[in-house]
């Protein structure tokens, strides 16, 4: 992977906000897959909801003393482009090994330094979570087991001081469960729809929540 040089226009490539990411079919993406890292949790490509919490990080401007936790990162769309944009401190967490070496290659590309953590959503105890400002993660509630999961590690992250939780999902059911469960529990959390024409025409709900 050392010296990896990816050319302008190069076909299955991404530009856009600034980064540079592989689509599946890239000679690079495939080399990977050749070495047996075959993700197994769903971090099998780049998930189209990072482009609309890129879009509301944008909007919030994330200053550079701040540390983001890019919590089911898979390839590391957001993990890359908070890096790149803000200089700011991330972290990239995935439950699944297999996902580091395409976030490893993102990285390279991108000139760009991500700390790695391995660990289950559960794992994330407050004690790890204490100097985290943001919490992110782009299409990772698509499981009705994960939306208990995740509300317990939002509670965890306001109670550690985590100053913003976004969550982006196209729409499934266990995402709004998420959002009810936080809106019930008396938190600040409220759920916007957002919309992109780059890299093309998407949409997404975000679930923000602020201390």
């Amino acid at each position: 992977m050392s010296g990896t040089v990816i050319r302008a226009g190069e076909p299955h490539t991404i530009r856009t906000r600034g980064i540079t990411l592989l689509r599946s079919g890239h000679r690079e993406i495939r080399r990977l897959k050749r070495a047996n890292h075959t993700p197994s949790i769903h971090g099998n490509k780049v998930w189209n909801s990072s482009f609309l919490i890129m879009d509301h990080l944008t909007r919030r401007k994330v200053s550079a003393d701040e540390h983001m936790m890019d919590i089911g990162c898979g390839w590391g769309p957001l993990s890359i482009f908070a890096a790149k944009r803000f200089g700011c401190r991330v972290t990239a967490v995935d439950a699944d090994p297999d996902v580091f070496p395409y976030l490893d290659l993102h990285a390279q590309i991108n000139k760009v330094q991500i700390n790695q953590q391995q660990d289950s959503f559960e794992k994330l105890t407050q004690r790890r979570l204490a100097d985290v400002d943001i919490i992110a993660g782009a299409d990772i509630c698509f499981w009705d087991e994960l939306t208990p999961v995740l509300f317990n590690l939002i509670r965890r992250g306001l109670r550690s001081g985590v100053k913003q939780v976004i969550i982006a999902d196209p729409g499934r059911s266990p995402f709004y469960a998420l959002a009810e469960k936080c809106e019930n529990a008396g938190m600040d959390a409220r759920v916007v729809e957002r919309r992109t024409k780059t890299p093309k025409i998407l949409s997404a709900d975000l679930l923000i929540i602020n201390r």
